[in-house]
């Protein structure tokens, strides 16, 4: 059986200093530890275009796609939020379903930035 070794989002992101409301466009940079490679870059394209969470029983698509792109061990992705719950944190949603993903395939992740135009 394979060991994982699961990064901690705390540890490798920070909440950036403004606030994230409805309407502004989020650049979020990921760096890794090993080269996430073509196969991995299209499922993630694919997976940042329709990521979806559940609440109550409903499934909410809070981010509008605009870019991703991927080049050894980074990624860039701009995204829009476009629906936000007043108790949720939909990007930290985000980023741990990104970081389980990445470290299921044994890629680990070193920093995660989250800059809002």
């Amino acid at each position: 059986m394979t060991d994982y070794n699961w990064d901690h989002l705390d540890k490798v992101y920070s909440s950036p200093n403004k606030d994230i409301l409805k309407g502004k466009v989020i650049n979020l940079l990921i760096n890794c530890k090993k080269p996430i490679g073509e196969i991995n870059s299209e499922i993630l394209e694919g997976f940042f275009r329709s990521w979806t969470y559940s609440i109550s029983g409903k499934y909410i698509k809070p981010f509008e796609f605009h870019e991703f792109t991927c080049s050894g061990s980074r990624m860039s992705i701009k995204i829009t939020l476009k629906k936000k719950n007043e108790n949720t944190d939909e990007l930290k949603l985000l980023l741990q379903d990104v970081l389980d993903y990445l470290n299921s395939d044994h890629i680990p992740v070193s920093k995660i930035e989250a800059i809002i135009e």
